[in-house]
């Protein structure tokens, strides 16, 4: 893909999702520009590509952003696929097949990608794995009476029964802290949050994922640039960025997370030192709800499993959405499948696509 594709990018996305604008309400154009061929990851031998018929016309297109890992002390380069798109069509699924056979066999170490059943099974035909920890999702209710009632409304709940249901689920989600234990009810954070700065998060991620065999690893402006992406997203609610210090003011953990009152707040990204999880989310709890969220969500993070369980939430995967890799380096799947990657939403497709 060179830059001149763009505008025919831009109708084959408008085609495929119906759509000209993104989550952030930018145009469709602006975005992609950006995400395309502004990001600071921006690397010639890793190009985003693009597929074109036989009268030359751009058919699909498939996203690709270079990051920045470390595996075990040595620097390795990953690629991200973002806006894979193809146009309906007789010759779809080799679009699809050319398009996904050109970005794995590229330069990089590791191939990232999400996508629903059709992507998992392309990927895998070429040597693609399914990372299914990293697939899985947990969501710790807040209100959740409310969140019960507004997944129903999504799955086609009548208006007039939701409205009728309303009054009884805020009396049940009022009395449930007063009635229960934990980890049904919310503990109260015994440590303070303040805003999260750039060069504090990149020395957080330096210091604190220090153990795991793989890693991303930021310059300030990439990460800055990657932050400010994500603040655009105002569709997903209000990014917030939080630190959690001990009473001295050292920094015992951190999350990054849209704020959504009256909806699921989504997590990007959440850590801490060893022993002070569980500190952590009674605080990213406590936020999300004194802000009027219903829940929070986020992708799975296996080093967290038992603070995240012992704190009420559920795990479960959404039905839609896998966690895939390629590499042809072994260490890199294995640290990978044996949960032993820092790997979050910040470094996947999820922050990224319009």
């Amino acid at each position: 893909m060179t830059e001149d594709d763009l505008p025919e990018v831009v109708g084959l996305y408008e085609r495929v999702f119906r759509r000209g604008a993104t989550g952030s309400a930018r145009p469709v154009g602006e975005y992609l520009r950006e995400i395309l061929f502004g990001n600071p990851w921006l690397d010639e031998a890793l190009p985003s590509l693009v597929y074109e018929d036989a009268p030359g016309r751009i058919v699909g297109s498939l996203g690709v952003m270079p990051r920045d890992m470390i595996l075990e002390g040595r620097p390795i380069r990953a690629a991200i696929s973002h806006t894979f798109m193809v146009q309906p069509g007789s010759r779809t699924n080799l679009a699809a097949l050319a398009l996904a056979r050109a970005f794995v066999t590229g330069s990089q170490d590791l191939s990232l990608a999400e996508g629903g059943g059709p992507s998992r099974r392309i990927l895998e035909r070429f040597g693609g794995s399914t990372s299914l920890l990293l697939s899985l999702r947990w969501t710790r209710p807040l209100r959740p009476s409310r969140h019960v009632l507004s997944i129903l409304k999504r799955r086609g709940l009548a208006t007039v029964l939701s409205w009728a249901c309303e009054p009884l689920c805020r009396a049940v989600d009022t009395l449930v802290p007063l009635l229960m234990r934990e980890p049904a009810r919310l503990a109260r954070p015994r440590r303070a949050g303040d805003d999260l700065g750039t060069d504090e998060l990149l020395e957080c991620l330096a210091r604190m994922t220090a153990d795991r065999s793989l890693r991303p690893v930021y310059e300030r402006d990439a990460l800055d640039w990657l932050l400010r992406l994500l603040a655009g997203r105002r569709d997903r609610g209000l990014f917030r960025r939080v630190a959690v210090r001990d009473a001295a003011g050292e920094i015992l953990g951190w999350y990054l997370y849209y704020l959504k009152p009256g909806g699921i707040s989504e997590v990007v990204q959440i850590g801490a030192r060893k022993t002070f999880m569980e500190e952590v989310l009674d605080h990213l709890f406590d936020d999300a709800w004194r802000g009027g969220a219903l829940a929070v969500s986020g992708q799975m993070d296996p080093a967290a499993f038992q603070a995240l369980a012992s704190k009420g939430s559920i795990f479960h995967h959404d039905g839609a959405s896998w966690f895939l890799v390629h590499s042809r380096n072994p260490g890199v799947l294995a640290a990978i499948h044996r949960a032993e990657a820092f790997v979050t939403r910040l470094e996947g497709e999820w922050c990224i696509g319009p």
